[in-house]
C-alpha cells in the first residue's frame, strides 16, 4: 500500500486523462482503444461524451479524475493552465495517489516543467515530462513521438500507456526541463521551415511562377515529412482554418523559445522575425487560425496580401 492507502497496480494500469482538445482527444482515444480503464475530464463536458459512450467514466473535477488512477495525463495549453489545475482545491494533487505518475504533454516553459517536478516531489508522487511531437492527425493515428524526461523506473512503468498513443519514445534524460527544451528546439525548427516556405512562395508569386509546381518540388523533392507536406499545402492554398495549432499557441511557443535563448545569450534572429510575423497576423485578428498564417506577413510586405 502507498501512503494514501492505495495498492500499487501490478496489472492493467488505470489512466486519467485531463484535457480533451485537439491533441488530447486523439491521445485519450488511443489509450482507450488499447484497453486501459479510462477516466476523462474536460472543462467543456461535452467533449467527454464520445469516451463515455465507449466505456470511460467522466469525472466531475480534476481531483475526481485522478483519484485511484495509476497514470495521469494532462494535455492543456500553457504554464498557468497546468500549474493552476495542479494546485487547485479540487485539482490534481488533491486527489493523486503517491504511487501515481503524472505525464504532462503540454508545451510549457522549462521553468514550469521544473516546477511540476518540484510539486510532485513535495507531494510524494511521480512526474515525467512527456512533450509530444506531431499534429492532431498524428495524435489520432497514434503516430506521435514522445520526448520523455524523468527517472528511468518511472518511465518504464508507464511505457505501456506511452506506447498506446506514440510510435516512438525518446528518453532525453532525467531533467524534466530538457524535454521542454527539446520540444522548443523542434518547434523552432518547424517554425523556421514554415517561414522559409512562405518566403519562397512570395518570391515565386512575384515572379509569376506556378505555385503548385513550387509546392510539389518542396513536398516531393525537398521535405517529405507529413507535417511539412501539410504546411506546404496549407500555405500554398492559404488554408488556415481547422487549426491543429493556433496562431496564439504558436506565439506562446515562440516567446518560450526566445526566452530560453535569451537566458543563455543565444541570439535567434529568425525566431524573432517569426514572432514579429505572428504579431502582424494577430494584429489582423487571426488568433484562432492555423499558426502558419503568420507567413501572410510576407505577402503584406510584398504588396500582395
Amino acid at each position: 500500500m502507498d501512503t494514501q492507502g492505495k495498492s500499487v497496480t501490478t496489472g492493467v494500469l488505470t489512466v486519467a486523462f485531463i484535457g480533451l482538445g485537439r491533441m488530447g482527444s486523439g491521445m485519450a482515444g488511443n489509450i482507450q482503444k488499447a484497453g486501459f480503464p479510462l477516466v476523462v475530464y474536460n472543462r467543456s463536458a461535452g467533449k467527454t461524451e464520445p469516451f463515455v459512450a465507449a466505456g470511460a467514466r467522466a469525472a466531475r473535477t480534476p481531483r475526481d479524475a485522478v483519484t485511484g488512477a495509476d497514470i495521469i495525463l494532462t494535455s492543456l495549453i500553457d504554464d498557468s493552465s497546468i500549474l493552476d489545475i495542479m494546485t487547485a482545491t479540487d485539482g490534481i494533487l488533491a486527489g493523486m495517489s503517491h504511487s501515481a505518475i503524472h505525464l504532462s504533454t503540454t508545451t510549457i516553459s522549462p521553468a514550469a516543467s521544473t516546477r511540476l517536478a518540484e510539486l510532485h516531489r513535495q507531494h510524494g508522487s511521480q512526474y515525467a515530462a512527456t512533450n509530444v511531437l506531431g499534429r492532431p492527425s498524428a495524435a489520432a493515428a497514434a503516430q506521435l513521438a514522445a520526448l520523455v524526461a524523468g527517472e528511468s523506473t518511472t518511465i518504464e512503468r508507464c511505457r505501456p500507456v506511452l506506447e498506446a498513443f506514440t510510435n516512438r519514445i525518446i528518453n532525453v534524460g532525467e531533467n524534466p526541463a530538457d524535454a521542454a527544451r527539446m520540444k522548443l528546439t523542434i518547434n523552432f525548427f518547424l517554425a523556421g521551415l514554415i517561414e522559409a516556405i512562405g518566403e519562397a512562395y512570395v518570391f515565386a508569386e512575384k515572379h509569376g511562377l506556378v505555385l503548385d509546381i513550387v509546392r510539389q518540388l518542396i513536398v516531393d523533392q525537398v521535405l517529405p515529412n507529413p507535417a511539412v507536406r501539410e504546411y506546404a499545402e496549407r500555405t500554398a492554398n492559404r488554408r488556415y482554418d481547422d487549426a491543429g495549432a493556433t496562431l496564439s499557441t504558436g506565439l506562446k511557443d515562440l516567446n518560450l523559445i526566445l526566452a530560453e535563448a535569451g537566458a543563455v545569450n543565444a541570439p535567434l534572429p529568425l525566431a524573432a522575425l517569426i514572432r514579429d510575423h505572428m504579431l502582424t497576423a494577430l494584429a489582423h485578428g487571426q488568433p484562432d487560425q492555423e499558426w502558419c498564417i503568420s507567413i501572410e506577413a510576407n505577402r503584406i510586405a510584398a504588396g500582395i496580401g
